[in-house]
């Protein structure tokens, strides 16, 4: 191929040619298409200029509904989702938790809320156990709670725990919705999840900065985990946030491209890396930036060890305290056991040796953690997230209206176990996967205080 041009030259062999001129109109069809796109992949590209919407001009989807097809390609549309009352008052705490120094910590969060206990031998059974869901939900019904503080063993953090807890939550009434409005409490350790209790205890969204820092991944001619950053920072610009944003370039040379959106300059930061050589440490003076936010956003690919393009342990010496942060990136939640089958650029996950993003977050002083465990759709159901803390909502009631949304698209919750040949692309996979977003934090805890 030279100068645009394209030389196509057929070879058939004996056996082909009476194949050929049967299916002679599907052959030409077939060759027409592939000299077009080739023609048109050697042609030099033009690039638009991209487009950043406000909010108000990105399409809200009802649960249900399919968003168009530009809306889809770019990822740029929002879920929408809306209250449900829980069933009561109560502030319960459902643990698996053996260890003192984790009793100890549960105590407190117990004793903060004047919380009732909910005791289980092994959380990561309970999706296994109908009799053991049956007499958690009779339990829950007695008591009911307004918020449900979920504190797992790290053993039983994984998908069919999370799948067998909407179970139970979703059975407590007639309806098919989540009654109550829940959050996790996990760490790499006992003394992590020590520390977030603690965290949780004493936060005060009041006396937080209204600082914003955003990380992005370049990995498409088409900037959507780019654009997003760049949305939310004009979003966030109206209710009294400062900015700043780092962006990894992970397709060498586009950055030569015309209308590349990415340019270093006044609190942005643009790094180079690839797909095989992710970035391994932050800029010093992006690294103070970072520590200095409240609100931490991610978007870009993820796999276990690695988050939009960088290695998560180029975050392990960031201080995130106190900070509320939000990934859009897929398997930025998964933890250190699973209940799927793992392939590709995600079979070594079960490797101790990478770090797992959420957990990381957790033991370097975040509050709160939105993430997913597997295949994470970004920015349409990030967004309602982040809406929800800046309408002064806890964390558990942002969560509930997201998983609701869910169930009301797929007429209601069914759950149906992953076991290691559950295939990742099969329909179960699919449905099944959406009800797979994580929020670390404290349920009752309200992240963001704005003056209305």
């Amino acid at each position: 191929m030279a100068g645009n041009k394209l030389e196509t030259v057929i070879i058939f062999y004996p056996r082909q040619w009476l194949s050929f001129w049967q299916h002679r109109p599907m052959h030409l069809g077939r060759l027409f298409i592939c000299t077009l796109f080739l023609h048109l992949f050697a042609a030099p590209t033009k690039s638009a200029t991209l487009v950043i919407p406000t909010p108000d001009q990105i399409p809200r989807v009802k649960p249900g509904q399919t968003p168009t097809l530009q809306a889809r390609r770019m990822s740029c549309w929002v879920q929408d989702t809306k209250e449900h009352q829980p069933l009561g008052k109560a502030y319960v705490v459902l643990t698996d938790v053996q260890d003192q120094v984790g009793i100890k910590a549960v105590d407190k969060l117990l004793n903060h809320h004047e919380g009732k206990l909910l005791k289980l031998d092994n959380l990561k059974n309970l999706s296994k156990d109908t009799q053991a869901r049956e007499r958690l939900r009779l339990q829950l019904i007695k008591l009911k709670p307004r918020y449900v503080a979920v504190v797992p063993q790290l053993q039983s953090y994984r998908e069919n725990t999370l799948l067998a807890l909407w179970d139970v939550f979703t059975r407590l009434d007639e309806d098919p919705y989540l009654d109550v409005y829940p959050g996790l409490l996990v760490a790499s350790d006992t003394k992590g999840l020590s520390n977030l209790i603690e965290r949780s205890i004493t936060y005060d969204a009041t006396k937080q900065s209204k600082n914003f820092f955003g990380i992005s991944q370049i990995f498409d001619p088409g900037y959507k985990s780019f654009q997003k950053i760049e949305v939310l920072k004009g979003s966030l610009k109206q209710v009294g946030y400062t900015s700043a944003n780092l962006t990894i370039n992970s397709m060498p040379g586009l950055e030569n491209r015309v209308g590349f959106p990415a340019v270093s300059g006044n609190d942005h930061w643009v790094l180079q890396g690839s797909r095989r050589s992710p970035v391994a440490k932050l800029p010093q003076e992006a690294r103070k930036k970072l520590e200095k936010s409240s609100l931490t956003m991610f978007f870009g690919h993820g796999v276990p060890g690695r988050i939009v393009g960088m290695k998560v342990d180029a975050l392990n010496p960031v201080n995130f305290s106190n900070q509320i942060i939000l990934s859009g990136s897929c398997y930025s939640g998964v933890g250190t056991a699973t209940d799927c089958a793992m392939a590709g650029p995600v079979a070594g996950s079960l490797d101790p040796k990478l770090k797992r993003f959420s957990l990381t977050m957790v033991d370097r002083g975040a509050v709160s953690v939105f993430c997913h465990m597997r295949l994470n759709m970004g920015f349409p159901h990030v967004y309602p997230m982040l809406e929800s803390y800046l309408a002064n909502r806890s964390l558990g009631e942002s969560y509930q209206r997201l998983i609701n949304a869910f169930i009301e698209g797929q007429d209601g919750f069914t759950p149906q176990w992953y076991t290691k040949q559950t295939p990742a692309r099969s329909t179960q996979s699919r449905k099944m996967n959406q009800f797979l977003y994580m929020q670390i934090g404290d349920p009752a805890l309200v992240p963001i205080q704005v003056k209305r």
